[in-house]
């Protein structure tokens, strides 16, 4: 190929990049997944990605940290999810380390508590055991930690051994 249908190339491949992320923000390893879809050849996408990160049009950390403000406050995800949403989404590990010891253990604790607090009172016919098996299930599945299920099924139970009281 000579450097005009290279360059003819690069344009075409700028301009699919556009459209893609029109339709949705997306990190720069779904673009190159999406370009070599679409017959691209390394070359051309390793110089495509580079014009839309010197312009600012593709940036993995902002939208990373976008990823994590939806995943943690639209669908109040633990850790575990939001490190599996950003590996899934292609963002590099050195931005996932530093961005998912941004989120606090205090703010987990507390999405995680309030979304078991509507649960738990909403399976209050349930028995005990099944209660706490359901709640379980629920907290693991929306990415938070072991330890932190643990103390808020203690916590709740006792809530709720106090009230009968």
């Amino acid at each position: 190929m000579d450097k005009a249908q290279t360059e003819e190339q690069i344009k075409q491949a700028f301009i699919t990049s556009l459209r893609l992320l029109a339709a949705s923000p997306k990190s720069g390893q779904e673009i190159k997944k999406k370009l070599a879809g679409k017959g691209y050849e390394d070359s051309v996408i390793d110089e495509t990605l580079s014009r839309l990160r010197s312009q600012g049009i593709v940036d993995d950390t902002l939208y990373a940290q976008d990823l994590i403000a939806r995943l943690t406050q639209g669908k109040a995800a633990g850790r575990h999810k939001v490190a599996f949403e950003l590996k899934r989404h292609g963002v590099s590990p050195k931005v996932q380390k530093d961005l998912l010891e941004s989120i606090k253990d205090e703010d987990e604790t507390e999405r995680a508590l309030e979304q078991a607090r509507f649960k738990w009172d909403s399976w209050s016919k349930l028995e005990p055991q099944k209660r706490k098996k359901r709640l379980y299930d629920f907290l693991i599945r929306k990415g938070y930690d072991f330890q932190i299920v643990q103390d808020i099924l203690q916590k709740l139970t006792r809530e709720t051994t106090e009230e009968e009281i």
